[in-house]
Formats: structure tokens, C-alpha cells, sequence
């Protein structure tokens, strides 16, 4: 009974990490407002200029792999409208801050070493594990939007329109891969194009954008642009129908334990109960 009331307590505590962080409104009002769209994207209000006195020891000792993964799932997640404005310090300040909060909670509450642990762990990693999941969603998404978009922009090309110009126009485009390209047009003002996407598609740390950003460099220099275009758009919708019947190949294999587990397990037990079970009891009769 004793161990139900701390892990109650627990779970409380991870609803209310759940309830803030991951049922939190695309365009938030109020305090959360504040925190995550700051009015001039520079001063910082709400929760992360409370959190920034973490952010200096936070930058120093964090492993730099880390900060990485962390800035890579959130601009991901930004794509999708959330955490707008965080950069991984502030974000895995958070974390140790909530990490914190976890551990004094489980302390106050149970006296047991163990589960104010358990309840730091859980402070810890839930912030980047629902970020986390934002992040891929959008990753996928935009994977399985890239081929579409590239033949549009090859479709453009081929009615003599430069590169550049042809990029501006699918940008319009009302999917992920477009909104994308909208934000590298944002931010590539006075500067060229093609070298902000390259930019861009390294921050993302996706192997797709990095590569046809770099094809895109050798095409803009080539002659013959509409056909390699075309090339390049072929190139990436066979990449594309290739790892998605790996991952298909592959989800057939991983679910042969659950099936062994959940089905022939199940019935295994019982087939030796029945068998076994008579055997146990004329053996005890002996």
C-alpha cells in the first residue's frame, strides 16, 4: 500500500509535467504566452528568465552531444509550431530545473530515496521525451513530403523558371516541406539562397535536406538545370520508396517477439498447465 501512495505520487507528478508541456496550445496566451513567444524574440520573460540563471553552468557542463540532439529535435519541433523562441541551453535547463523539482517532490512526499529519484528521472527526461516525439513526427512528415515538392519545383523549372525564382514559388505550397522553404526564404534575405538552405539543412542534422542542398549547388552551376532537375526529383522519390520499404521490411521483424510473446507465449503456458498439471498431481500421489 505503501509503495502504491508513492508511485500515485509519482504519476501526479508526471501528469502535471504532461499537462504543461505537452497539451500546451500551438499559439499559447497568458504567463505561457510569454515564455514561449516572447513579444521581440530577444528579452526573455516567463519561465526562461526564471530558469536563466541555470543557463551559464547549464552551457558549461552539459555534454556537448547532448546540446546537439537537443538543438536538432528542437528545431524540428519549431517547424511544428512549438517551443518557439527555446534553444537547447534553455531547454535542458528545464529539464534539470523540473529534474530538481522531481526529486525535492519525491523526497517531501515519501521520505524514500529511491523514488524521489525515480521522480527526478522522470522530470528529466519527459520535457525531451515529448518534444522528442513532436520532432519526429515533423521529421517524417517532411520526408514523405519531399519528393512531392522537389517535382514541383522541377515542374516549375521546366516552363523556363530559374531555380531561384522556382523555389519561391513552391514555397507557397501548404504542406511542411513548403513552410520549410518559406523559413529559408525568410531567413536568407540579402544572402544567397542555395548556401542559406545548405545552412539550414545542417541545423536540421537531416541527411535528406543535406543532400539535395548540395545537389541543388551543382545543379544551379550546371548547364543543362531542367534536366538534372528532373533527375534529382527521380532520385529522391526512389530514395524515399527504397527506406520506406526497408522500414516495412523491418517492422515485419520486430514484430515477431510481441507476436511470440503476446500469442504463443499465452498459449504455450497453458497447453503445459493442462499437460503438466496431471503429471504434477499423479507424481505428488506417489
Amino acid at each position: 500500500m505503501t509503495a502504491l501512495i508513492y508511485l500515485t505520487g509519482i504519476a501526479v507528478f508526471a501528469l502535471v509535467i504532461y499537462l504543461t508541456l505537452e497539451l500546451a496550445p500551438a499559439t499559447p496566451t497568458g504567463r505561457l504566452a510569454e515564455t514561449l513567444t516572447p513579444a521581440d524574440g530577444v528579452v526573455l520573460n516567463g519561465w526562461r528568465r526564471s530558469l536563466s540563471p541555470l543557463d551559464k553552468p547549464v552551457s558549461k557542463w552539459t555534454p556537448a552531444g547532448l546540446l546537439r540532439q537537443t538543438r536538432a529535435d528542437l528545431y524540428w519541433a519549431q517547424i511544428g509550431d512549438r517551443w518557439n523562441d527555446w534553444n537547447e541551453v534553455q531547454f535542458t535547463s528545464l529539464r534539470v530545473a523540473l529534474a530538481v523539482a522531481g526529486f525535492g517532490l519525491g523526497m517531501v512526499s515519501t521520505g524514500e530515496p529511491v523514488f524521489a529519484l525515480i521522480g527526478g528521472l522522470v522530470g528529466f527526461q519527459y520535457p525531451a521525451m515529448a518534444m522528442g516525439g513532436i520532432a519526429r513526427r515533423c521529421r517524417r512528415l517532411f520526408i514523405s513530403q519531399l519528393p512531392e515538392y522537389v517535382q514541383l519545383v522541377s515542374a516549375q523549372m521546366s516552363a523556363n523558371v530559374s531555380m531561384e525564382e522556382a523555389l519561391r514559388r513552391t514555397s507557397q505550397a501548404q504542406s511542411l516541406a513548403g513552410k520549410w522553404m518559406r523559413r529559408v526564404l525568410q531567413m536568407a534575405q540579402g544572402r544567397d539562397l542555395i548556401e542559406q538552405m545548405q545552412r539550414e539543412a545542417q541545423e536540421a542534422h537531416l541527411p535528406e535536406l543535406i543532400g539535395m542542398s548540395v545537389q541543388l549547388e551543382f545543379i544551379r552551376r550546371g548547364t543543362a538545370q531542367q534536366e538534372l532537375m528532373g533527375q534529382l526529383a527521380t532520385s529522391i522519390a526512389a530514395d524515399y520508396i527504397g527506406s520506406a520499404e526497408q522500414r516495412a521490411e523491418k517492422v515485419g521483424s520486430e514484430l515477431v517477439i510481441p507476436m511470440v510473446v503476446f500469442y504463443f507465449l499465452p498459449f504455450l503456458v497453458t497447453l503445459l498447465a493442462v499437460i503438466g498439471w496431471p503429471i504434477v498431481q499423479n507424481m505428488g500421489g506417489m
